[in-house]
Formats: C-alpha cells, structure tokens, sequence
C-alpha cells in the first residue's frame, strides 16, 4: 500500500458505495449498510488514532484538505483505476471518512446491473456484478489498514488506536520519526 495521486482526469471520478439497504422484517429500509467497510472497520472511528496511524505509516499528509477535516490522504488499490481517499474528520462516519474513487463510468455499470445485491462480504458478492472486483480491491486495501505500525516503545499502532506489537509491525514513515521531525 502506497501514497498516489489523483489522476489528472479525476473530475470524472466518483465515489463508490458498496452499501445495501438494512431492512427490518416489515419491509421498511431502516439504515444503509455498507458491505465493505462495515465488516473490516465499522460505522465510526475516533479521528485522533486514525490521524496518528496514518501520519507514522505514510508521513504528511499527500492531498490538499480544508477546514473540515484534519488531513487528506490518497492511497493506490489493487486496482489501478481506484483510489482511496482518507479524510479524518472530527465527527464522522466511518463513510465519510474513507471514500473509494473509481471513473463514473464504474458506478453507472454498477447501477445499471440488476442482480442480486445483498452480499454478506465482497467474496459473497456475484461474479457478474460489475462492482464486484472494486469490492474485493476496497477490502484488501482497508485490511492493509489494519496492519500495525511500530511506535518508538514496544508498542504499536493501528487505525483504531494502540496494539501489541507483532512482528508484522510495519516500520514508521522515514519523515514520521521524532529525529526528522525535530529539526524543523
């Protein structure tokens, strides 16, 4: 996983939901449920872990952000024409925290299919379905979240807050260490 950029053509890029309608036995839609980040990283996140994780694993932030959110991060996915934007906010869902960007033309394939939609996981998900691969592409970028990242002590960090450290720690950012930091 890897800090990227926008394409150039980005104003043609949309964001994708992998969500399906929660409904209760009545037939009444009770709350949008989203089959990709709701299983790997829930509906809400504290912004001040995800902001710390973020800064040790991949340094400054790499995206321009405004006033409402406290930093921007784009990462690569496995599949090259999508991107996830990360945008820690200091009240937000974890949907409008995290944002899969893929071309428009993705998301009116994915509307225009009229299969079964109600998948418990992306690997449930129908191989004829369009979104399919962007869902299992969304996954294993989010589960590459989880990986921890080393803190100075014996302790470590992921996106949720602190963790044991393993031996699958992953090293801090070079520009993220205290000594680099302290010279400014």
């Amino acid at each position: 996983m890897k800090l990227a950029s926008l394409p150039a053509d980005a104003a043609t890029y949309e964001a994708l939901r992998f969500h399906v309608d929660g409904v209760e036995p009545h037939g009444q839609v009770v709350r949008r449920v989203d089959r990709v980040l709701g299983p790997l990283v829930g509906d809400e996140l504290d912004y001040g872990a995800l902001f710390a994780y973020l800064f040790r694993r991949f340094g400054f932030p790499n995206a321009p952000w405004d006033a409402g959110r406290l930093a921007r991060y784009v990462l690569a996915t496995p599949c090259a024409d999508m991107f996830l934007v990360i945008e820690p906010r200091l009240n937000g869902t974890a949907t409008e925290v995290f944002g899969f960007h893929a071309p428009k033309a993705v998301g009116v394939a994915a509307a225009a299919y009229s299969g079964s939609r109600l998948p418990r996981s992306p690997e449930d998900w129908d191989g004829a379905d369009p979104l399919k691969p962007y869902a299992m592409a969304a996954a294993k970028t989010l589960k590459g979240l989880l990986r921890p990242v080393c803190l100075e002590s014996d302790g470590a960090i992921d996106i949720f807050g602190a963790v044991p450290r393993t031996r699958r720690a992953l090293h801090p950012a070079p520009w993220a260490q205290p000594a680099v930091l302290s010279r400014t």
